[in-house]
């Protein structure tokens, strides 16, 4: 059964008096109870005269009974229906399906505020946490589920589970030249993986505050990834047919220009900007529904630049946070932040944006030098990760296993 049709059948055990009629006509009736509860009692019977025992039929009648004060509404919202007369869920959705219906029965409303209290009515306890909770089998079943991408670095890939995963923001924070910017280039090839290959087979959305992506680079880890690619269905112990099919699905699917044009570049050069792209990108992945990575570098550049009031940094950085988690969950793409590095006393090095920002990120990863010169990667803060580290090298190809790496693991097979 439909959501209209739900309400039509309770609103026919209703009076045609408008909402304020009927709140007056309650105060005027209120010492009479007994009457009160005969009348909710005529109420069932008729339902369930016309009904049985569809509990269905039986749920939308009390849903619509439901009071406004029970939704999920902001005080100033609620006052602004209840001055004018609507208290319950079937005083907003009788003669209003549309917000523009709603706004001229409440014209202090918005046409946003009108179409979040639709939204709200029709949706009733279904869109509450406890009625819309799922259980931790689910939820872990859901997680398996997913396909995280992969950085072409076994090492740095292993201490993150695999990869980056989607439904959650990873960020990567680091001293200039330690390699930020080219993991995030190397993840924005990654995604597009065919399925064949275990891939996503999705699209990116860079977000370039620096101006530090550069084509030429982002061209040669294609160039880079599709050669592995090509390397790995040559040493497949296969028939030639299925080598030939994901020859095919390599030359339709993930050339270079192909990958090339599944990257989509946002240049902001300031935090106004980047605000504004921020706000869009929910639109932007509802028109690209293969977008399934989102990557802002750097998230601190204009945070650190353009502000002086640290209160309102804080607060305009923790709602961006929010909209990107939200981001992440909705659509479930992962979203990949990159952070700088600031100085602390001592000469210790820490993530920029400060403590509060700390928390911002599912799962954290600080990059950092070795003694010998080494990149090393650490997952500093994940919860559901272990506190670990790994090498990992920047080569022409991209992102990669450091060499001796590869000498051990060639020795050892």
């Amino acid at each position: 059964m439909s959501v209209n049709s739900k309400f039509v059948v309770t609103s026919s055990f209703s009076s045609s008096s408008s909402p304020r009629e009927r709140r007056e006509n309650h105060h005027h009736h209120h010492h009479h109870p007994r009457r009160t509860v005969s009348k909710f009692s005529a109420m069932q019977q008729h339902h369930h005269h016309l009904h049985g025992n569809n509990n269905n039929s039986n749920y939308a009648s009390w849903q619509s009974s439901y009071s406004l004060n029970a939704l999920p509404l902001s005080p100033t919202v609620r006052a602004k229906l209840q001055f004018c007369g609507f208290n319950a869920v079937q005083d907003v959705l009788r003669h209003h399906s549309l917000p523009v219906q709603l706004v001229k029965s409440v014209p202090s409303l918005t046409l946003d505020e009108a179409q979040d209290v639709l939204k709200a009515c029709k949706t009733g306890l279904d869109g509450f946490a406890l009625s819309g909770a799922k259980s931790a089998s689910e939820l872990l079943k859901k997680e398996r589920e997913r396909i995280p991408l992969v950085t072409f670095c076994k090492g740095v890939d292993g201490i993150l589970g695999g990869g980056v995963q989607t439904g959650e923001i990873t960020e990567f924070c680091g001293a200039p030249g330690v390699g930020k910017t080219q993991i995030g280039m190397q993840l924005a090839v990654s995604v597009q993986l065919p399925s064949e290959f275990s891939g996503i087979e999705g699209e990116c959305a860079y977000i370039d505050t620096e101006g530090s992506f550069t084509c030429d680079r982002c061209e040669d880890m294609a160039i880079g990834a599709r050669g592995y690619l090509e390397r790995r269905v040559q040493e497949m112990r296969c028939s030639e047919e299925e080598r030939k099919v994901f020859q095919e699905c390599l030359e339709s699917r993930f050339s270079v220009e192909a990958i090339l044009k599944r990257i989509h570049v946002f240049r902001c050069h300031e935090v106004t900007e980047l605000l504004a792209c921020l706000d869009y990108m929910p639109e932007f992945v509802k028109e690209h529904p293969k977008v399934k990575l989102v990557v802002v570098d750097s998230i601190a550049f204009h945070f650190r630049q353009d502000f002086d009031d640290m209160a309102l940094r804080a607060s305009i950085l923790a709602k961006t946070t929010n909209n990107l988690m939200s981001l992440a969950k909705k659509y479930e793409l992962a979203v990949v932040t990159i952070n700088q590095a600031t100085t602390k006393p001592g000469g210790r090095l820490a993530p920029a944006l400060g403590e509060s920002y700390a928390h911002a990120a599912t799962t954290r990863v600080a990059l950092s030098w070795g003694n010998e010169g080494n990149r090393i990667a650490y997952v500093a803060k994940s919860p559901r990760l272990a506190n670990r580290k790994a090498m990992y090298a920047i080569t022409r190809d991209g992102v990669r296993d450091p060499p001796a790496v590869n000498a051990n693991k060639r020795k050892f097979t």
